[in-house]
């Protein structure tokens, strides 16, 4: 009995232990990115605003590979079949290119991609780099330190090809990688990027020039330290900057929680705000709507209904919005919704445009994300793009009540379960 009572005690600090240190240790490289804003022009900044299918964004997947001749490097989780066909056909028509995919190890059956995809896509000499996502910290600390210290020692995900008990425990650590990027040359000398929420989404950002540097150096240093190849190629050389009026950058993790609430603490009576987004529960992220409304922002915030806890959301922007919050609901999606968050003030538009919900997982350096921020003038041809993409969705959107969810049980228990981290949001 009293050993039982002395190792009681050292299970429980050895638990809250682990769970502390995987909640706040360091990030590894490549992660929380906020790059050095780069100037382009408008020709080299264009809006993919899919209207069915997604088709539009994988054809322009195919498009940048299929001219691609020195390096590719793209990180998507699931891989499709046409796409893992395009990086195929390039290693064959360029025996010497450099192409490195950076990939979710999660199986077929909990969203990641056919193992038999990646092992053909190995045997052709592409770099696959299954990024190792112990490395990051913990979405909910207490179970993952349990999972840690017990059945995480047996659970390899390269092993976990089927699902199963061991692929179910390790699933619901709630870790992934989320970010869709592609980096490649264009064939002549120059580079393409592009960035998009899902290759079945309704938007993406794609640019040329010397935004593809950043992006290319954060993802060979996930592909560094979760594969450990020594074939990684050197990111692409920064070229000279020139003229334009759009400073973009690329923003990862955290990095883009602390962009927008930057750019929700500027806005004020006068100034447009709309956001878009599966999921919206981030704490810091509604405190900055609400003052931006207080100051008297009119602000749009657009929701998928059937994700929690948008209701409880909802209603709390709707009863401390002081009028200048309208919501609506985003219903019957054909595609899948990129996080969209725009400002609008004295004649320039600021913008994010990535996978990268709103919520703590998304923007707490937990799961690897990835936006592009843009800052432009109205007149701007993206920015009047991503205006008209966000008032279509806008315009076909259900107002408030239809899935408003008012009860302040519902609410306290996604403010407990929030500041706790015992939910995915």
């Amino acid at each position: 009995m009293l050993r039982g009572r002395t190792l009681l005690p050292i299970a429980v600090f050895v638990w809250a232990a682990v769970a502390a240190w995987n909640a706040e240790k360091p990030l590894p490289p490549g992660t929380h990115v906020a790059s050095l804003a780069t100037r382009l022009t408008e020709s080299q900044v264009q809006i993919v605003s899919a209207s069915a299918a997604g088709s539009d964004i994988e054809a322009r997947e195919l498009a940048a590979i299929d001219r691609a001749s020195e390096l590719i490097v793209l990180d998507a989780a699931p891989l499709s079949r046409a796409v893992g066909r395009g990086l195929l056909l390039q290693r064959t028509k360029w025996p010497n290119i450099k192409i490195v995919l950076v990939s979710d190890p999660r199986t077929e059956a909990y969203g990641g991609t056919p193992v038999e995809y990646l092992e053909s896509l190995e045997r052709a000499g592409v770099i696959v780099a299954r990024v190792r996502l112990d490395r990051l910290r913990d979405c909910i600390p207490l179970y993952s330190a349990l999972w840690r210290l017990t059945v995480g020692w047996w659970s390899d995900p390269f092993d976990e090809l089927d699902p199963g008990l061991r692929a179910a425990l390790r699933a619901r650590n709630g870790k992934a990688d989320q970010r869709r990027l592609l980096v490649a040359d264009d064939g002549a000398g120059g580079w393409v990027s592009l960035v998009s929420a899902v290759p079945d989404g309704d938007l993406a950002v794609q640019t040329t020039g010397d935004l593809a540097r950043d992006i290319a150096a954060s993802e060979l240093k996930i592909a560094a330290w979760s594969s450990g190849d020594d074939r990684l190629p050197a990111p692409p050389r920064a070229a000279v900057l020139g003229p334009g009026s759009i400073d973009a950058r690329l923003l990862t993790e955290g990095a883009i929680r602390g962009a927008l609430l930057d750019a929700l603490g500027t806005a004020a009576a006068g100034d447009e705000v709309g956001l878009a987004a599966p999921r919206l529960s981030e704490g810091r992220v509604i405190g900055a709507v609400l003052r931006a409304a207080a100051r008297g922002a009119h602000v749009r915030v657009l929701l998928d209904p059937g994700a929690a806890p948008n209701g409880v959301v909802a209603a709390e922007l709707e009863r401390r919005g002081n009028g200048n919050i309208e919501l609506r609901w985003r219903v019957r999606p054909a595609l899948a919704t990129a996080s969209l968050a725009l400002v609008a003030r004295r004649g320039e538009l600021w913008a994010s445009v990535g996978a990268a919900d709103f919520t703590r997982p998304s923007l707490d350096d937990i799961d690897l994300e990835s936006a592009i921020e843009l800052r432009m003038p109205l007149r701007a041809a993206a920015a009047r793009a991503l205006e008209t993409h966000f008032s279509a969705k806008w315009a076909a959107g259900a107002a408030y009540p239809r899935y408003a969810v008012e009860s302040p049980a519902d609410y306290w228990r996604y403010r407990f379960m929030e500041a706790a981290a015992l939910a995915v949001y």
